[in-house]
């Protein structure tokens, strides 16, 4: 008797923005005491104590991305190290505009950063910074999907002036998801008009993002170098700070852009 053959069942293919989604870190608590009365030092130092946690999140998570493990180990290290706070402040700004519409910076469940605490010295100026980038997300109104394919461009956003040591296969994996970026917008729009419209809006701030982080940066290095403002930091962040200090100030690094400075 012969043995039936059976229709061979197609392949599934899990799309770029389903793995996307399933390598999404969990949230992290701050361990921050709320009974004690708040002051920048204590406040500061829980907030680089949450960074450094998040960094080796990013890490897990970068490891995971599709073709990130197909750059050499140094590019991959390079990457991550130039992008850790574009990672921190943009992941920020996703859960306050997403858990409070942007009016209160969201860092963790245990941990919000009301208006109050953000007249506490040292507090003011990067809260400002980093209210810009809620309030580009609530104008814009982003989705989930382009949110996480724009968080890989920011990993993707800044390099060696003197290039990377798989710069080929770089440039492929950033296009990729350039590509996955389009296809998020797709999604969410009705017409080819609209998604250029708006594939526009959305790369203008990611490389807004750009300025918004230096800003950042450089009071992150000054509380870090002030030895006497007390803000602890933990190891991994304070050995990525001490690398990327003398290439910031060198120039060492640069930024890429999807539009030319200056333009509107």
């Amino acid at each position: 008797m012969p043995v039936p053959v059976l229709p061979r069942m197609p392949q599934l293919v899990p799309t770029m923005l389903s793995v996307l989604k399933a390598i999404e870190p969990e949230i992290i608590y701050s361990g921050y005491d709320g009974t004690l009365p708040d002051n920048s030092s204590r406040l500061m130092s829980t907030l680089n104590r949450l960074g450094g946690q998040q960094v080796i999140s990013a890490v897990k998570w970068a490891k995971s991305l599709p073709g990130f493990r197909n750059l050499h180990l140094d590019d991959q290290m390079t990457l991550l190290q130039c992008s850790w706070l574009f990672l921190m402040s943009f992941g920020l700004g996703w859960r306050s505009y997403e858990q409070c519409n942007g009016s209160m910076l969201c860092f963790a469940p245990d941990l919000v950063i009301n208006k109050e605490r953000m007249k506490l010295p040292f507090m003011n100026d990067q809260c400002e910074q980093m209210l810009k980038i809620c309030n580009e997300f609530v104008r814009l109104q982003v989705s989930y999907d382009e949110y996480l394919c724009m968080k890989v461009l920011l990993l993707l956003s800044t390099v060696p002036k003197d290039g990377l040591k798989s710069q080929g296969v770089f440039d492929e994996i950033r296009m990729s998801y350039i590509k996955e970026l389009g296809k998020a917008i797709v999604k969410r729009e009705e017409n080819a008009s609209q998604n250029w419209q708006r594939f526009y809006q959305l790369t203008k701030l990611l490389d807004s993002m750009q300025e918004m982080v230096e800003g950042l940066l450089q009071i992150c290095f000054y509380t870090f170098v002030n030895k006497t403002l007390s803000v602890e930091f933990p190891e991994m962040l304070a050995e990525i700070i001490t690398n990327q200090i003398p290439k910031f100030k060198d120039g060492s690094i640069k930024p890429l852009l999807f539009h030319q400075k200056g333009l509107p």
